[in-house]
């Protein structure tokens, strides 16, 4: 008692003789995640007295328009959540600052992550950022509905092959209309991109060109033949996740942190079951592309070493494991990856491995190119039947404008 008072009473008179070092921090915000980082942000306060955290979470379609502005005004907060895509863009403009390596260096960070998860955040071998939001691409299934169309509940599919030949059997028409989908299909940009890349797609030309490949056409083309060739998704049928919800829809792809989802806000009786991404039958590659957000230190925070204590406070294997098993993001650590806890949870194992055949996806910039295969290529190639060919060279067109007009300059 008497040690815990000298320890207490030393912390208030440093605070007294030195004041407080306020770090605002800034994020966007769904109610597990405001909940767990408001925790970590007292567990924290308390561990280190001079130090205040001032956390303000803010709706995600709100968020980016209201960072850039506070920045503009000189008012931004001293930390922030921006998407890895636009680590390069901030740097660019100045506005992060390096981590001061005596708190965490470029060094550490390689050596104990991820590779694909830290790619983004380490510029000229400095780092300027820490992983959060991590998310891969992973298949879920309904076992109870692979049972009923004969397929064994235990063996997704291990091919884009048997992707379609499972698909195509749980996928059921009457009378001209769907009324289960085999396979739910919405064109979303990183399961485009997953195929592209195991099918070889490299993306770029040069630093902030893309060019056209045979492998994206690939790409695109399994899951426009899927709806066009194999209907075993019809786009009149519905929200992807939606039907996967209802138990109508067989399978879909998305992230891991969709598990919580699923679980809240689906019938009753939906059992569902994750798998890795098929490989590609004729290149043999399995991968699922990588997104995330980072956490950074603006160039006008006046506490560098404060705001990296904090930001290495929040990101620890201890606190990503929790982040974890509370939202879903994914780890950026090997030890959490390989932590004993998981290795017998079959559903969150294979989300967890997934990120070992990951490569971060090629969007540049926070108006995220890649999402115009989405919103030019696949939408034209189904809504309005281009040639899905000349539908990715006018998605690449458009990208290639905003690579340019966004980092020429540099």
């Amino acid at each position: 008692m008497k040690k815990a008072f000298l320890v207490l009473l030393i912390a208030l008179l440093t605070i007294s003789l030195f004041g407080t070092e306020k770090i605002v921090h800034w994020m966007h915000h769904s109610p597990a995640r405001a909940e767990i980082i408001t925790n970590m942000a007292e567990e924290f306060m308390a561990e280190n007295p001079g130090i205040e955290i001032e956390v303000q979470t803010i709706p995600q379609a709100e968020y980016k328009t209201k960072l850039l502005a506070a920045i503009a005004a000189g008012s931004g907060p001293d930390v922030a959540q921006i998407p890895s895509n636009a680590m390069t863009e901030f740097y660019n403009y100045g506005l992060i600052q390096p981590f001061p390596e005596d708190i965490l260096s470029a060094e550490y960070m390689e050596e104990n992550c991820v590779p694909a998860v830290i790619e983004k955040l380490i510029i000229d071998g400095t780092l300027y950022g820490l992983p959060t939001d991590v998310q891969t691409i992973v298949l879920f299934y309904n076992p109870v509905l692979f049972e009923k169309a004969g397929l064994d509940p235990d063996t997704p599919p291990k091919d884009w092959n048997e992707l379609i030949e499972f698909a195509e059997k749980l996928t059921i028409w009457e009378n001209g209309k769907m009324i289960q989908s085999g396979l739910g299909i919405g064109g979303y940009a990183p399961v485009l991109e997953s195929f592209m890349k195991s099918a070889g797609a490299t993306f770029w030309e040069n630093e902030y060109e893309i060019k056209y490949e045979d492998a994206q056409l690939e790409g695109l083309k399994f899951f426009t033949d899927a709806i066009k060739v194999h209907r075993v998704y019809t786009p009149e049928f519905g929200s992807r996740w939606t039907g996967f919800r209802q138990v109508i829809e067989a399978m879909v792809f998305g992230h891991g942190a969709m598990v919580g989802s699923f679980q809240v806000g689906s019938r009753e009786d939906l059992v569902f079951q994750t798998a890795p991404v098929p490989v590609n039958p004729e290149t043999g590659e399995r991968v699922t592309t990588l997104t995330s957000w980072s956490l950074v230190i603006m160039n006008d925070c006046e506490e560098s070493e404060a705001a990296a204590k904090w930001l290495k406070y929040i990101t620890s294997p201890e606190a990503q494991k929790s982040w974890f098993k509370t939202t879903g993001e994914l780890p950026s650590f090997k030890s959490v990856i390989e932590d004993e806890e998981f290795k017998d949870d079959d559903l969150l194992l294979t989300i967890l491995e997934s990120l070992n055949y990951s490569a971060p996806t090629f969007s540049k910039g926070w108006a995220d190119p890649a999402s115009m295969y989405r919103t030019i290529a696949y939408s034209e190639a189904i809504n309005n039947d281009m040639d899905p060919k000349e539908a990715i060279q006018k998605a690449i067109k458009e990208i290639n404008i905003y690579l340019d007009e966004t980092f020429s300059q540099f």
